[in-house]
């Protein structure tokens, strides 16, 4: 009886010792895999939401550069300085496109998708006026081109800026989500570390029983019976 019960207690410990030592193992696993998606969420929030975020800044900047200098122009008379604007406005336009194509090779939400279709029909639209009206001062028919600048070039730079403004919200919006996220796979990491720690404390417990009773069988002392 002595010796079934040592088998059997050393079977129990060594269940228990694989049964832990699966636990952790798969705990182990779920970490790195876990760790591995918060370092691609915060890259994501880095190369996807905070750089496109500081070029679509750029973009805007040179939006309101053009028209600014679309402005001089009209007001101009000279031709040196004329085609010293144009060749500032052509520039712009060339860091547009790069900021652009930038900006289309990180990842893309389905809104962001549909905003920057609206951005690229209304920058298509605004470059066409702008070049209207460029031809128009060069031309030397001032007062039609400032009137042009004023109306139709006003209202296609607001619709210009729409999509281009939506698209700079959503970066803060999906990047607070990716935070966010992020956040809510660190906590069950911390549960998950707990988790382990509890399990190492019962194993423990677990095995110093156990072995206690083993002690406690072995000094058990047979007794002797003697037949009449």
């Amino acid at each position: 009886m002595s010796w079934s019960f040592k088998i059997g207690n050393r079977r129990r410990i060594a269940l228990a010792l694989g049964a832990v030592f699966l636990i952790i193992m798969l705990a182990n696993w779920f970490v790195g895999y876990t760790m591995t998606r918060i370092n691609d969420k915060f890259q994501s929030v880095y190369a996807d939401r905070l750089v496109p975020a500081l070029d679509i800044s750029a973009m805007q900047e040179r939006y309101y550069q053009n028209r600014l200098l679309l402005e001089e122009h009209l007001l101009s008379g000279s031709q040196p300085e004329q085609q010293r604007i144009i060749r500032m406005i052509n520039q712009n336009e060339v860091e547009l496109d790069s900021l652009l194509q930038k900006f289309e090779a990180t990842y893309l939400t389905a809104k962001e998708s549909q905003d920057l279709r609206g951005y690229q029909e209304a920058a298509e639209t605004y470059a066409k006026v702008q070049q209207n009206i460029l031809a128009m001062s060069q031309q030397g028919r001032k007062a039609a081109a400032t009137a042009k600048y004023k109306q139709e070039g006003t209202q296609a730079f607001q619709e210009l800026l729409r999509p281009l403004h939506a698209l700079s919200q959503l970066q803060e919006q999906v990047g607070h989500e990716l935070y966010e996220e992020a956040d809510r796979q660190m906590k069950s990491l911390k549960v998950l570390s707990y988790l382990v720690i509890a399990l190492a404390v019962i194993l423990a417990l677990l095995v110093g029983t156990l072995l206690q009773s083993s002690r406690k069988l072995k000094n058990i002392k047979p007794q002797k019976y003697h037949l009449n």
